[in-house]
C-alpha cells in the first residue's frame, strides 16, 4: 500500500554500476517520496555519482567521491514489485482472512493470453454465493486496474467488515495485487508515495480518473 513493506529479497532495486566513467558509478539513492505514481507506471527519480578518480584528497569534501552527480529516472509497472506467476496448467492463491470497507474487487494482472477467476470464501473456506468460481466472469487482460465481476453480482458491500478469504485461480499470467474499492472508479485509498498527476493528496482517491492526467503528463514529458 505504499506504507507497509515486506521485502524478503534484498537484491538492490536500482543498483550502482560500479564501473568507472558511468554516470551512476556509485552512491545511488532515491529522492524524497520514493516514487511518483503516473497512471499505470511508477517513476523512481534517483541520483548517482560518476566520481573523479583524479581527485585523491583524503578529505571527502575535497576528493572526487561525490563529483559529477546526475539524476536518473527508472520506471516500473504500478504495483509491479513482485507477482505470483502461473503457467498454462494454472495455480491458485488463497488469502488469509481479510476485512474491507468497499464494495468492488479490483485486480492488477497480466493474463491477456490466459485468465484469472476469483471466488470469495468464508473463514472456513466455504464459497459465498454468488461470489463463486463458477459465477466469476473470466478476466483476460493486461491491466493495472480491472474490476472482477460475478454473474448475479450485487456487489461486496454486504460483507463489509466481515472476515473473508479470496481465492484467485490464474492461468498463463502474472498476478500483482488486489483491493476492494468503495466505488467503480477503482480508487484504492492506498498511499501513493510522492503523489503524481491527478492525485489531490497522498492517497489514491480517484482511481481511473487519475489515468487521464497521467497520459497528458507523459505526452508533455516526452
Amino acid at each position: 500500500d505504499g506504507f507497509h513493506w515486506h521485502r524478503p529479497d534484498r537484491t538492490a532495486f536500482i543498483s550502482a554500476s560500479r564501473q568507472e566513467g558511468t554516470w551512476n558509478r556509485g552512491y545511488v539513492q532515491s529522492v524524497g517520496g520514493v516514487c511518483a505514481v503516473v497512471g499505470d507506471r511508477l517513476w523512481f527519480y534517483h541520483i548517482g555519482f560518476q566520481g573523479d578518480s583524479s581527485m585523491k584528497e583524503s578529505n571527502w569534501l575535497k576528493n572526487g567521491m561525490y563529483s559529477k552527480g546526475s539524476t536518473g529516472l527508472a520506471s516500473l509497472r504500478r504495483d509491479g514489485f513482485v507477482s505470483m506467476a502461473a503457467n498454462a496448467q494454472g495455480g491458485s492463491l488463497t488469502t488469509r482472512p481479510v476485512t474491507f470497507e468497499g464494495g468492488h474487487l479490483f485486480v492488477n494482472v497480466d493474463c491477456a493470453k490466459g485468465e484469472l477467476r476469483v471466488e470469495m470464501l468464508d473463514v472456513n473456506g466455504q464459497p459465498i454465493e454468488p461470489f463463486t468460481l463458477q459465477n466469476c466472469i473470466p478476466v483476460a487482460v493486461d491491466s493495472t486496474l480491472h474490476r472482477v465481476q460475478w454473474r448475479g453480482d450485487p456487489g461486496l458491500s454486504s460483507h463489509r467488515g466481515k472476515p473473508v478469504r479470496f481465492r484467485f485461480y490464474l492461468k498463463s499470467g502474472d498476478f500483482y495485487s488486489f483491493w476492494v474499492s468503495p466505488d467503480l472508479s477503482g480508487a484504492s485509498h492506498g498511499y501513493v508515495g510522492a503523489g503524481g498527476p491527478g492525485f489531490p493528496g497522498g492517497k489514491d482517491t480517484v482511481g481511473k480518473a487519475g489515468y487521464a492526467p497521467a497520459a497528458t503528463a507523459l505526452r508533455a514529458f516526452c
